[in-house]
């Protein structure tokens, strides 16, 4: 088994819709051996809101599906 990274978060930070900065906060995996809890800066991405937003929306759209929400039915 080789190394392998385990990502675990990712915090970003958006200034006018525009990407400033993130974190990836992630552990190692060392043949078995699990590291604590790392932290590396994102600086630089070619990373835009609207890119974002289109991922989110997917993700949404997802877990809605996994959990059978149904968006059409009246509230309660």
């Amino acid at each position: 088994m080789a190394k392998r990274l385990e990502p675990s978060k990712i915090v970003i930070e958006f200034i006018g819709g525009k990407f400033v900065n993130g974190v990836i906060i992630y552990k190692v995996n060392d043949n078995g051996s699990i590291s604590k809890t790392r932290t590396i800066g994102l600086k630089n991405a070619n990373f835009s809101k609207p890119t974002f937003n289109g991922l989110l929306d997917k993700f949404i759209k997802h877990a809605k599906t996994s959990e059978g929400v149904i968006d059409d039915l009246p509230q309660v």
